[in-house]
């Protein structure tokens, strides 16, 4: 063989040789285990109606509805809905808003276009009454807290005369109806 080619081979394993070990390259390392609390614990947020007490339906702040499948609401009608309800918050760092489950007013069938239109012509909110004030959040508290929650629904009545009339006789069902208590 000439020299060119033995030198090609010699040059070739030689970076061979070198790439090969490149991964083999050793540094300094250390570590050390931190002394710590040893565990932590998460807190729960949790909320479930009372027994005992009546749910309470009401048209505007007087009278009560006996059944809420009978009451035909009409346009400038806000019903409530009061509860007292049990909170378990804890947590160091919890606040929870209260809300209504998204599908607690749904047309009665969605087929019907005044069953639709009167879902979604109505409108909903609610707030609590901790320790007889009003409030937006819950914190947390020691153990269950009783918690009045009172649930708005209201139609509300449009200044343009005929603009609620394609809700005329539609139906929505509150079998979904729920109250919902969503971290913040």
């Amino acid at each position: 063989m000439n020299k060119l080619v033995k030198g090609s081979i010699a040059g070739a394993a030689g970076i061979a040789l070198l790439l090969g070990g490149a991964g083999t390259l050793a540094t300094w390392n250390s570590s050390v285990t931190v002394s710590a609390p040893g565990s932590i614990t998460a807190g729960t947020l949790d909320i479930a109606a009372t027994t005992g007490t009546t749910d309470g339906w009401k048209l505007g702040s007087a009278a009560t509805v006996a059944s809420p499948a009978s009451f035909k609401i009409v346009p400038g009608d806000t019903v409530t809905y009061t509860k007292t309800f049990n909170v378990t918050a804890t947590g160091d760092n919890l606040s929870a808003a209260i809300g209504l489950g998204t599908v607690a007013i749904a047309p009665a069938n969605s087929a019907t276009a005044a069953d639709t239109a009167l879902a979604a012509a109505l409108t909903k909110s609610a707030v609590f009454t901790v320790n007889g004030a009003t409030a937006t959040t819950i914190s947390p508290a020691a153990g269950t807290q009783p918690v009045v929650v009172t649930a708005t629904i209201t139609y509300p009545k449009s200044a343009t005369a005929g603009a609620e009339n394609s809700s005329k006789t539609g139906a929505v069902s509150l079998s979904n109806f729920s109250i919902t208590l969503t971290q913040n």
